[in-house]
């Protein structure tokens, strides 16, 4: 059979360690494929390299700041000569380079900070490891580290550079050794001859009777009421370890919590047991305990086996599928497998939790929700963003925003709001941008812009006070650096803005040093440098007329400018925009006519300023840009359920 034939950039690609189709996928992407091809050279390693060398020239070509642009070729000398071996140097490297010049770069120092040339040996790592262990033993059984994530990121604040499969391997071998040491002794003392039967192979004929006895069917999340009772409960294995041929851990996850079930005996010695791999679905019957707090039960629970049944197989090859060294593509590609760890989880708990506090906090201040269409034939902004579709013989886009139809229930309902999807033709591929989102927008009547800058703030400090009440735990353990933000926000005017990064070397254009005039849009990049150095949440204020939509209401007292609106908070940078919305008839004619808009597909919009309209305003909320920033996530599509961004669009 002819060997096929590939694209040279895609086999340059697969020589780095990439797979063919994330190598087919990359070189697809024009912006993206340039910036690797540009790192290889820069590295020298036309010719191929190392699996995991290669995936740090990826992910700095994937993740790169546009502040450390001009070090690329620093960084792929410093991943190619080993230098710089792990994400966790790379991430340092970035910051150290952040907005300087190369010929500003201390090499001693850049070192320094990247740990280049520490060696952190195992005993090293072992100490640290029983120390922290005995120093965080309680946690352990009170909060459910049931993947010893904690123990091991306590571990590498402490060894900043070790390896982290090393400090993940001696977390894991330490705290099963304390398990199982004292775990066997317990099973032990209950039934002896369970413990020291037979050998697996002469038990593999076993057959488990059910027991006849009542046993209550409980959600893991219950365990606190049925102490010392008998229980059973469904789930799907989230690991299993096998202490000895006679005694097995199986930790089980049924979406509301992690327990851990002590199956020992019989219980291990049927040809079912074989299939009990990871991400198998079963229901255990047992007598639910409260363990002394060295054993490390996940959740403070044990589970003392009884019986059990296999409901759903899993093959011994889930593991394998995504793993740490996975880059980007591959994860999103096995999305629904990512979705099942602990961490992707957790965020998905948390993303209902806002949500839900959302729409806590809206009931309460008496709006009501409405379900606005997704699909329209008015564009709300820009035709630049739309994605457009053949709608039974005419031309219809999916919404950009479904503020035009929330202000058409406002004489009827007052204040609305609505959490719906929207979706921005943008090619963009940030750490911020997607092209599907779920949007949350508002609206108000009879209000000033002093009242809608109120509101905004009142939902941001509302919604986060809620949030730290309905799941702090699960907070505190994606954020433990969250702090709840205090109101009033800073205020900042759009040409007070333009003097600030005047003031402060924040450019238009960094090369050439160009700073910001009025009337210049700043965009996202010198943005969020401002809103970093600021350092809390602030409103930017009355943006020029020509930068914002058609629709926005000129300030009283500076005609130039709009009563409008952006929510600014470190880390993210833009989570909110609103404004005022002009509400004379003939001013709003005047804009259609200023924008080259023909007003005829509005005349259900623009009939709100015929009958009976009054000042009114709003805004819109990136739900996921909010969770990035409430969770301190370094990248939006890490709380979405499935992301859709520039060239995806699977699964």
């Amino acid at each position: 059979m002819a060997e096929e034939k590939r694209e040279p950039t895609v086999e340059l690609f697969m020589s780095i360690g990439l797979d063919k189709q994330n190598a087919t996928n990359t070189s697809k992407n024009d912006k993206l494929s340039s910036l690797l091809k540009d790192l290889i050279t820069l590295g020298g390693v036309t010719k191929g390299c190392d699996k995991s060398v290669g995936l740090l020239l990826y992910t700095v070509a994937t993740k790169i700041p546009e502040t450390v642009l001009p070090h690329k070729e620093l960084l792929a000398k410093y991943i190619t000569s080993e230098k710089i071996t792990q994400q966790a140097q790379l991430q340092a490297a970035f910051t150290f380079l952040k907005d300087k010049k190369p010929s500003d770069v201390n090499v001693t120092q850049f070192e320094k900070e990247c740990g280049v040339g520490v060696v952190v040996t195992p005993a090293q790592v072992k100490d640290v490891v029983t120390k922290t262990l005995k120093d965080h033993g309680q946690e352990l059984q009170s909060k459910g580290w049931d993947s010893f994530g904690k123990i091991i990121n306590v571990v590498k604040d402490q060894l900043k550079w070790a390896e982290p499969k090393l400090i993940k391997d001696e977390v894991e071998a330490q705290i099963t050794s304390a398990i199982g040491a004292k775990k066997e002794k317990v099973v032990e003392s209950k039934d002896k001859k369970t413990v020291t039967g037979t050998s697996k192979s002469e038990q593999t004929d076993v057959v488990l009777e059910k027991p006849n006895a009542e046993f209550a069917r409980i959600k893991i999340r219950e365990c606190s009421k049925y102490e010392n009772q008998r229980v059973k409960v469904y789930g799907w294995v989230h690991n299993v370890r096998e202490q000895n041929k006679n005694l097995w851990f199986v930790v089980i996850r049924d979406g509301t919590g992690f327990l851990q079930c002590v199956l020992g005996g019989k219980l291990v010695k049927t040809k079912l047991a074989e299939q009990l791999n990871g991400e198998a679905s079963v229901v255990i019957f047992g007598s639910l305990v409260k363990p002394p707090p060295e054993n490390f039960a996940p959740g403070g629970f044990e589970l003392q086996a009884e019986y059990w049944e296999l409901i759903g197989q899993s093959p011994v090859d889930f593991e394998s599928i995504v793993n740490e060294e996975s880059n980007v593509d591959t994860l999103f590609d096995q999305r629904h497998i990512v979705l099942r760890g602990k961490n992707a989880s957790s965020k998905m708990k948390m993303r209902s939790t806002v949500l839900t506090a959302f729409r806590s906090h809206f009931f309460d201040k008496g709006y009501f929700e409405i379900t606005p269409p997704t699909m329209v034939q008015a564009q709300a902004e820009g035709g630049a963003e739309l994605f457009s579709f053949d709608y039974f013989g005419e031309q219809a886009y999916l919404t950009q925003s479904s503020q035009l139809y929330l202000e058409t229930v406002l004489p009827s309902l007052g204040e609305v709001y609505c959490i719906a999807q929207s979706y921005r033709a943008e090619k963009s591929r940030t750490r911020r941008h997607l092209t599907e989102y779920t949007h949350l927008e508002a609206e108000m009547p009879f209000i000033t812009f002093e009242d809608l800058l109120n509101a905004i703030e009142d939902l941001v400090v509302d919604v986060v006070r809620r949030v730290v009440e309905l799941d702090n735990e699960l907070l505190t353990s994606l954020n433990p650096k969250l702090v709840i933000p205090k109101k009033p926000f800073k205020r900042l005017d759009y040409e007070k803005a333009v003097e600030y990064c005047r003031a402060h070397n924040i450019y238009k254009n960094k090369e050439t040093k160009t700073h910001f005039e009025f009337g210049d849009d700043i965009p996202e990049g010198p943005e969020r440098e401002m809103i970093e150095q600021i350092g809390e949440p602030t409103f930017l204020c009355r943006f020029p007329v020509p930068l914002k939509a058609f629709y926005m209401q000129k300030c009283s007292d500076d005609p130039r400018v709009t009563e409008s609106v952006d929510l600014l908070v470190p880390g993210v940078g833009e989570v909110v925009g609103g404004s005022m919305r002009i509400w004379d008839y003939a001013e709003l004619m005047a804009a259609y006519k200023r924008e080259n808009i023909d007003p005829a597909p509005y005349y259900w919009f623009t009939d709100q300023r015929k009958y009976g309209s009054v000042p009114h305003g709003g805004y819109g909320l990136g739900v996921e840009r909010f969770i990035v920033w409430l969770l301190g996530d370094d990248h939006i599509r890490n709380v979405c359920l499935y992301p859709r961004y520039l060239h995806r669009c699977k699964p």
